[in-house]
């Protein structure tokens, strides 16, 4: 391109949007201008980066159309904006809550979603029954708890629960009513039905089933009543024992009970509870049987008697391990236990789905319509009252032991309260950062040049596009959770509101005295800060949107939202919050007080005087300039132009201006009083310039803070290292609620969880080799560690159940056979031997399905135990209804289910037992202890899932399932996601910098700089104890965006500055520091209420995090960042011609000769300027006044008192470009005249020597002054 003549750039100017005047424009042309900087490029006057002041160039235009758009239509702006973001709120009527643990924390579209999903298509929606849990420990930690008034407490809790009554839909249920109960096989008699129903208990697993008092929550209730012949008492558990009532009844009945009798023998079930000790011998239910019946020692030795474990009904199938019911276990040398420190009781109750098919047409719900969505009501409400009773007898006086439970519904009401909001927090934490605007924007030396006012206004926008983006999250169908009530408020707030106060800080500057046009001023600040709020709240919002590549619900929907909140946010403040401080412009400009923008701040008439600390000396070849005119509407003006001098060695608050209003009424103001002087002084610019700003040219401030950083990564790289992956259930309730007693000692003593191998179709269950296969895979999971050992006398593997079954049968058949020589029939076999002939001669074959040959060399289970091959099917459909009990205990969940079939005693024409379809679909059940540490969790999970994985390649598809898997199995891919999730954001930021700024080593410094705050708030979270999971991972996440807003804005000031590395450093920061400060504190308060929050979950991982994160982003951008600009900090935008040139000079733009001249008087030499009268410095608007710009303007209206005499002269010194001291007397003239005039004091930019008289004429006047007399005078 080649170089522009001078008079196509001085076209440029006249043509542009920038004065020549404006402050800033030599010293950072770039960021006032940046046409003006590309046409300096352009001309070849200076060098600079030509890509990125295009581009600069491109987004400033439009950004000052955009602000000239709403100045003029400031009203209709704000109305329309202001109307739109509230329908935007209005959609959070629409907004749906999601407390399910499943829905929030599984991998969303990952393994274990799709295989919950195949589980829910084929069992149904919340199938399987559910377990409530009550755990007792000592209060006094190491105390045995195996004593006897320890277990009559354990008792009393148990029955308290139990007795729970729900009166729902016209009827009371009971909790006989929906447990879970062991189905025992239909009779045809009535009584024997009615018998076997009662005789069914609910399924508890408890220590109390070692003793007789565990009858107690059993029931039936009522008690069974026989007819009164029978001479029995109301029967219950706590009396009966089967075996002894079926003989009773066999012999007073001509009815048949040896199927009864089969049952009982072969589901173990014999005496009941009878027969165990009593805890309270002097009970005098206690039954004669047992052992210690009217025992006066009593029984307390309890210990010994848990040895082993406890049986419930049934010694074969209902046999609890003491890993299940007790913790804390100590054994003597002998293997038996001493003493314990926990105990657990698990009540199953039944799920939403069987509830509503176990009562579906039956009587009892035939007047209401019966409804899964009434079952599931039904659950809930007893699971609520569970955990009120629980916790009420906790809370007696008498109980010294801690009983604590945990039930589903209480951990689903904790989420729903976790999801509520909290308006008295919201109301604090937004009031608070409405006082820290007012004050922090507040000038208390002028009322009407500060800007509490617009920072209100801007907390208010803020507040109102949190709500419009939270609203348009709703109407998206992004479900809300806790986050979204109880963090994304907090942390959009303090967010929004950084990028506020810096356009506060450029609003301040640009509105300073004098202001002479309200028509650019919106049009302005855009132009300023636009591009580094855009730039800065992309990178923010598109961190937040790479976040959500963790693929955890709850954590993406965090993301995401908070992502459009931003966004709503990032819109607001480009296109409404200008409009809103162009009014502020018209106040200021009207002399009215913030925030009271109805008072006038003094008279119209005052007096100012204005000073300022000496010139430096200007060489001979200097002059000072004085300027009167007169245009055509008879207003006077004068003029005076002073001899330049060097600002690159003024950026401190020496060089800074100073007013001083003289008018009575306003010193007689207390507001106004002069104890406020020294707080006028005190400001963050003050102490930047003082105290910051001198060091940052020092080594040893430099390698101080290079040290400190490598110093905290190395700690960061400790605390890494003690980061422990896997968030505990304890950390999301609130600290000393009862689920968290209740899941602190689980993990402590029990870490008990059960799980399920599920197996799929594609696989033939009948074969040989695949009965083999399936075997193993049970074997090898039971053989894990910590995986509870089934023995003799439990449940486990549903095939292994069905082969003993089988083989019963086959040993019946056998020993029939043998005892009647082959000839067997109904008349001389008994039941079991003639069910097993019907099974013998089902041949699988829909064609020819019975062969009565086979009986005498096919077997239903060889010696290896496999069932035969070709029934298979038919032998499940006889297993599944006529060994219910076994088929239950097993939890096997077989789908799809076989046709029903019952063996009828005497029936030898129903031969044909139904084949089974087959199996696509079917479980194994285990239980896992001593899991209380999240390492053991994961490895547990990973060994089991390889074991799945092994077994696939070999044709045995499966996959486990239970909360162990649905809560923990995120956290083994946590890193993988982590690092994707960071390297994506990262590079993002990269190329959007890169691009951006066109400057590859600015964003290289950028990311190394967001790498090492990344690195530190990794490792602190290490040492505060925060596990690594998705919250952690995503707060990691979101700290490159929000470090992203501190650097840049420092960044952006660096690039536009002129000057060495160093200098430029300082301006940026001069300009910066304060806005980027504020906005660091202002995230800290938007966060700050979440320390008050009442789950330990919300403060530890939100609050301390982003406490965290907020000082780092701080520390590192306000401090390390500029230590490595002035290291290795990229060139600036544009470059001057000079090496040590501190600014650019700008040519000024042609304008029309002057009409005619009037006279000036010289004034004499080695005279100074009054300290009481008019000088060149402007009055300093706010906290917010530069001092680093080459020119400075006063305007002083309607009147104004001037007085000229001579006086003593004073000696002051100054440093000039070349550096050299130059010491000067002058006296001081005092001018007195009384007229209406404008003054404009114009300080000219270095190297400025231009000395005709038409062209000072011309810099005083300004476009409505074509016809004016104008006469200068020169002096030294």
């Amino acid at each position: 391109m080649g170089a522009w003549t001078q008079q196509e750039f001085h076209q440029t100017l006249q043509n542009g949007s920038t004065s020549t005047t404006e402050p800033e424009l030599n010293t950072r042309t770039s960021w006032v201008d940046a046409h003006i900087a590309l046409s300096l490029v352009k001309q070849g006057t200076v060098t600079g980066n030509k890509c990125g002041l295009l581009l600069r160039d491109y987004a400033q235009q439009r950004l000052y159309k955009l602000g000239r758009f709403q100045q003029r239509h400031c009203g209709k702006v704000l109305i329309i904006g202001l109307l739109f973001l509230s329908l935007l709120g209005v959609g959070l009527k629409t907004a749906t809550f999601e407390t399910d643990l499943m829905e929030l924390w599984v991998e969303d579209g990952g393994r274990l979603s799709k295989e919950l999903e195949y589980t829910k298509s084929v069992l149904g929606e919340n199938y399987g029954s559910s377990s409530q849990v009550i755990v007792q420990t000592p209060n006094d930690q190491k105390n045995n708890i195996l004593t006897k008034t320890s277990l009559l407490r354990h008792l009393e809790a148990v029955m308290k629960a139990t007795q729970v009554e729900v009166h729902l839909f016209d009827r009371i249920w009971t909790f006989d009513d929906i447990c879970f109960k062991a189905t025992l096989p239909s009779f045809e008699d009535v009584l024997a039905e009615r018998m076997m129903e009662k005789m069914a208990p609910c399924v508890i697993v408890s220590p109390l089933d070692c003793f007789w008092e565990g009858s107690f929550p059993l029931g039936p209730k009522p008690p069974l009543e026989l007819p009164y012949r029978f001479g029995f008492e109301p029967l219950s558990w706590k009396n009966m024992s089967p075996r002894l009532l079926v003989d009773i009844l066999r012999e007073t009945m001509p009815y048949s009970f040896d199927v009864i009798q089969d049952t009982l023998r072969r589901t173990g079930i014999s005496d009941g509870y009878i027969k165990k000790p009593c805890l309270d011998p002097s009970n005098p239910e206690c039954p004669p049987e047992a052992p210690n019946y009217q025992s006066e020692d009593g029984l307390e030795l309890v210990a010994p008697l848990l040895t082993g474990g406890c049986s419930g009904i049934s010694d074969l199938y209902t046999h609890w391990p003491e890993d299940m019911i007790m913790g804390g276990v100590i054994k003597n040398r002998s293997n038996t236990i001493v003493s314990a420190e926990a105990l657990q009781t698990i009540i199953q109750l039944m799920g939403e789905t069987e509830l509503y098919n176990y009562y579906q047409g039956t009587y009892l719900v035939s007047s209401i319509e019966w409804t899964p969505d009434k079952a599931r009501q039904i659950i809930e409400v007893f699971q609520k009252k569970f955990t009120e009773a629980v916790v009420t007898y906790n809370g007696m006086s008498n109980v010294t032991d801690s009983i604590s439970c945990f039930t589903q519904a209480s951990l689903d009401s904790l989420m729903q309260s976790f999801s509520e909001v909290s308006y008295l927090r919201l109301a604090l934490g937004y009031g608070i950062m409405f006082v820290y605007c007012a004050l922090s924007l507040m000038n208390f030396c002028d009322a009407t040049n500060s800007h509490a006012g617009v920072g209100i206004v801007g907390v208010l926008l803020v507040s109102l596009s949190v709500v419009a983006g939270l609203g348009l999250c709703a109407l998206l169908r992004l479900p809300f959770n806790a986050t979204t009530t109880q963090v994304v408020p907090f942390i959009s707030l303090g967010l929004g509101m950084d990028d506020v106060f810096l356009m506060v800080h450029s609003f301040a500057k640009n509105t300073a005295p004098p202001i002479s046009d309200h028509k650019t001023e919106a049009g302005k600040l855009l132009k300023q800060t636009g591009p580094s709020i855009l730039m800065s709240s992309l990178c923010n919002i598109g961190a937040f949107l790479l976040a959500a590549i963790i693929p955890i619900p709850a954590m993406r929907d965090f993301s995401l939202q908070v992502a459009i909140v931003l966004s709503v946010n990032m819109l607001s403040k480009l296109l409404i919050l200008p409009a809103a401080l162009n009014l502020d412009a018209w106040r200021k400009s009207a002399e009215r007080i913030d925030v009271l923008c109805c008072v006038e701040s003094a008279d119209s008439t005052k007096v100012t005087a204005i000073t300022m600390l000496p010139p430096p000396t200007p060489p001979e070849s200097d002059k000072q300039e004085t300027l009167a005119y007169t245009n055509p509407s008879g207003v006077n003006g004068v003029t005076t132009i002073l001899a330049p001098f060097d600002y690159a060695e003024c950026d401190g608050p020496s060089c800074a201006a100073s007013s001083e209003n003289l008018t009575d009424k306003a010193r007689s103001t207390p507001f106004w009083n002069g104890s406020f002087n020294k707080c006028c002084n005190l400001s963050i610019e003050s102490f930047v310039e003082r105290f910051y700003l001198p060091f940052i040219d020092k080594t040893s401030f430099r390698v101080i803070i290079c040290v400190t950083t490598v110093v905290t990564l190395c700690a960061a790289a400790y605390g890494i290292s003690k980061v422990e992956v896997g968030m505990d259930l304890t950390d999301v309730v609130p600290r000393g609620s009862n689920e968290y007693v209740f899941l602190e000692a689980q993990n402590t003593y029990f870490g008990f969880y059960d799980i399920f191998l599920n197996t799929k179709g594609d696989f033939d269950y009948h074969t040989y080799e695949n009965q083999l296969l399936l075997r193993q895979l049970y074997e090898d999971i039971s053989s894990q560690d910590n995986m509870i050992q089934s023995d003799e006398n439990s449940g486990g593997l549903w095939l292994d159940l069905l082969a003993n079954w089988l083989n019963d049968l086959q040993e019946s058949f056998d020993r029939d056979r043998s005892s009647f020589n082959g000839a067997i029939s109904y008349g001389n076999a008994s039941d079991d031997a003639m069910l097993a002939y019907k099974l013998l001669i089902q041949t699988g074959d829909v064609n020819r399905p019975l062969d009565e040959s086979r009986i005498k060399d096919v077997r239903l289970v060889d010696s290896r135990r496999r069932i035969r091959s070709d029934g298979f099917y038919n032998y499940l459909t006889a297993w599944v209804y006529n060994d219910p009990f076994a088929f239950d205990i097993s939890q096997a969940t077989i789908r799809p289910l076989p046709n029903e079939w019952f063996y009828v005693p005497g029936d030898d024409e129903d031969l044909l037992i139904p084949r089974a379809p087959a199996i696509t679909f079917a479980r194994m059940s285990f239980y896992m202890h001593n899991l209380g540490d999240n390492e053991k969790i994961l490895s547990s999970i990973k060994e089991i899932r390889d074991i799945c994985d092994s077994y696939a390649d070999r044709g045995l598809k499966s996959y486990p399932s239970g909360m162990l898997f649905t809560f923990w199995e995120q956290y083994l891919h946590i890193y993988k996601y982590l690092l994707i999730a960071l390297f994506s954001t990262l590079f993002t930021i990269f190329v959007i910098i890169s691009f951006a700024l066109m400057s590859p080593l600015s964003a290289v410094l950028v990311i190394v700089t967001l790498s090492i705050t990344v690195i530190q708030l990794f490792g602190l979270m290490g040492l505060i104890g925060v596990k690594l999971s998705a919250i952690p991972a995503v707060l990691l996440v979101i700290s490159v965006g929000m470090g992203t807003e501190v650097v840049l804005h420092i960044l952006s000031g660096f690039l536009t500055s002129i000057g060495n590395q160093s200098l430029r450093v300082k301006r940026s920061l001069s300009s910066m520091f304060t806005p980027v400060f504020h906005g660091a504190v202002s995230t800290l308060f938007g966060v700050i209420m979440l320390a008050v929050a009442e789950f330990d979950f919300i403060v530890r991982y939100f609050f301390l995090s982003f406490l965290s994160l907020v000082l780092l982003g701080a520390f590192n951008g306000l401090v390390l960042f500029p230590v490595i600009l002035t290291m290795v900090g990229p060139a600036g935008d544009v470059q001057p011609g000079e090496k040590e040139a501190t600014c650019i000079e700008i040519p000024k733009p042609n304008t029309p000769p002057v009409s005619t001249k009037s006279r000036l008087r010289k004034p004499k030499k080695h005279q100074h300027p009054d300290p009481d009268v008019l000088s060149t410095i402007a009055e300093e608007p706010s906290q917010y006044s530069s001092s680093s710009s080459c020119e400075d303007i006063a305007v002083v209206k309607p009147k104004v008192s001037v007085e000229t005499m001579v006086e003593p002269s004073k000696r002051c010194s100054a440093t000039s470009t070349t550096s050299k001291r130059h010491n000067v007397e002058r006296t001081r003239p005092r001018a007195k005249v009384k007229a209406t005039v404008t003054v404009e004091v114009h300080a000219d930019f270095p190297g400025y020597t231009e000395k005709s008289t038409p062209e000072c004429c011309r810099r005083a006047m300004t476009t409505d002054m074509a016809d004016c007399t104008c006469t200068s005078e020169t002096s030294v």
